[in-house]
């Protein structure tokens, strides 16, 4: 067992554990020094068999039900193992060709296993080598079909991954016995030509095709892999030098590294969650750890949520102190005015509750709804503008607490009576009731440019004028107080409203309306 850590693409510490009491012990007092620091398990071992099958192409309970007898067919006695999906193939029906991995010595995991559950230690995955090196195959730029890469973790055993088309199809990890002494080079090409006749014999690939076979090697056997290799003309070899490879791939060891574990487990430590063979109940204690970094960044959350809260609610404090004080100092200025007549005895027909309730209105409007006239002004000219024969002569502007209000002087601020409506109001559907409130009111008079005399144009240029501004929905009303001509049923109308004949002096066409729109709060 070697155990590395690694801090992104560095590798910190590496640390070897034999499979006997003292190594289980050691690994125990290892994983207690961590804290519950999750690991995951890269397993590399004989006893891993690959078995290539096609299946109907089928999902959900079918599908696991398949996949359940093709396990008890060649992994009945193992708990570990996994299917993955490499290809679908529509032939007389779909068919998809499945990869199934398996461990069929499972004892051999049992006591590194117990110290992991009985340390508490969360164990993300159990992940196969062969398998996450087909990630790796990728980055092998290759013409072949077929590569096999060839590797060495342990001294005593060679590792032979056989991919098709990118994807693993068996591996093979046999024993090795001259890494230190003997003929090497001699030993790996006679395994790599064993591989190769069995691939030919399972029709995996033709006789007379080429395989691209990739060696990872260290520098004691770099020299004499490649002299061996050039005398050989059925595979295409590549040899690569492990510290050569691990600085192209930028990882950083501290040490000279003879074997490739270290290129293996950095591939490892890449993912954020990869699982070929480990069981839920093996996993629980990581799914934990993973629950409390989400509670963790949420009480996190939770706390940023509610400084922001706090610091709202400080400028929002701050701000309703400044408006305290601004309409304080407004308070004792009318307070003052209010005195100062109150002294002077002014003859006056206000009383004095009217007075207060005028300076406290006054107040009101000039903390919420002091208004001036350019925005509605400019609202009545974006619509008025729609219209280039009218031109506006006069607008009289001003604020009310009705909406029926006519004249400025009608305004009074203190206890108004509700004005009823007239006659002609009340015959008008279109004019809202009176409302009570804070409220802009406009009139407007203009003319029509260049009047030819067209009354039947000019009537339904106010009409479209008065439905434009009506259905905007920016006014609480809009009356035409005076037209082109009167069309008041109560009055006749007679003579002839043709285009005049040139030559002929035109009649001037006036206009009038008067615009109501309500100062909400907010505003």
């Amino acid at each position: 067992m070697v155990a590395q850590e690694w801090a992104g693409h560095k590798l910190a510490s590496s640390v070897y554990f034999e499979p006997d009491e003292q190594g289980l012990d050691l690994f125990s007092a290892y994983l207690r020094s961590f804290r519950n620091e999750p690991v995951r398990l890269l397993v590399d071992l004989i006893e891993e068999e690959f078995r290539q099958i096609r299946i109907p192409l089928l999902r959900g309970s079918d599908r696991q039900a398949i996949l359940k007898r093709n396990y008890a067919k060649y992994f009945r006695t193992s708990n570990y193992k996994f299917a993955i999906s490499q290809s679908v193939e529509k032939k007389t029906r779909k068919e998809e060709k499945l990869l199934l991995i398996g461990l069929t010595n499972q004892y051999l995991l049992e006591p590194w296993l117990k110290i992991i559950e009985e340390t508490r230690t969360p164990l993300s995955g159990i992940i196969s080598l062969p398998l996450l090196s087909e990630d790796y195959v990728k980055e092998l730029k290759s013409e072949s079909r077929t590569i096999i890469v060839v590797s060495q973790q342990v001294p005593s055993n060679l590792r032979q991954s056989v991919f098709v088309d990118g994807k693993l199809v068996l591996s093979r990890l046999v024993p090795i016995a001259s890494f230190y002494q003997g003929d090497y080079a001699s030993d790996v090409l006679r395994d790599i030509e064993s591989t190769q006749r069995y691939l030919i014999s399972q029709r995996i690939v033709e006789r007379s095709e080429t395989v691209t076979v990739h060696i990872v090697t260290n520098k004691r056997h770099f020299d004499k892999l490649t002299l061996r290799c050039e005398k050989e003309s059925y595979f295409d070899f590549t040899i690569h030098e492990i510290n050569e490879l691990l600085a192209r791939e930028k990882i950083d060891v501290s040490d000279e590294q003879d074997f490739s574990s270290g290129l293996y487990c950095y591939l490892a430590s890449r993912k954020l969650s990869l699982n070929h063979y480990a069981q839920p109940k093996e996993r629980r204690y990581f799914q934990h750890h993973r629950a409390s970094l989400a509670l963790r960044a949420a009480s996190i959350a939770l706390i940023a949520l509610g400084a922001g809260f706090a610091m709202t609610s400080g400028v929002k404090g701050w701000l309703y102190h400044d408006t305290i004080v601004e309409t304080t100092l407004i308070e004792q200025k009318y307070q003052a005015k209010y005195n100062q007549l109150s002294e002077n005895r002014i003859d006056s027909t206000t009383s004095t509750s009217n007075m207060q309730d005028i300076v406290q209105t006054v107040q009101t409007v000039q903390s919420k709804y002091l208004q001036d006239p350019e925005e509605m002004l400019a609202m009545i000219s974006s619509d008025i503008s729609i219209f280039p024969d009218i031109r506006v002569k006069r607008v009289d502007w001003f604020l009310a607490n009705f909406s029926d209000i006519e004249k400025v002087d009608d305004v009074q601020w203190g206890k108004p009576k509700k004005r009823r409506r007239s006659s002609s109001e009340r015959r008008d559907p279109t004019i809202p009731k009176p409302k009570k409130g804070y409220f802009e009111i406009a009139q407007v008079e203009g003319e029509f440019l260049n009047f030819d005399g067209n009354y039947r144009y000019a009537l339904s240029a106010v009409d479209d004028l008065e439905k434009t501004m009506s259905e905007s929905g920016k006014y609480f009303s809009v009356q035409i107080t005076k037209r082109p001509l009167d069309v008041e049923p109560d009055n006749r109308l007679s003579g002839d409203v043709s285009n005049q004949r040139a030559g002929e002096q035109a009649d001037r066409a006036e206009v009038a309306f008067r615009v109501v729109r309500e100062i909400s709060s907010d505003e």
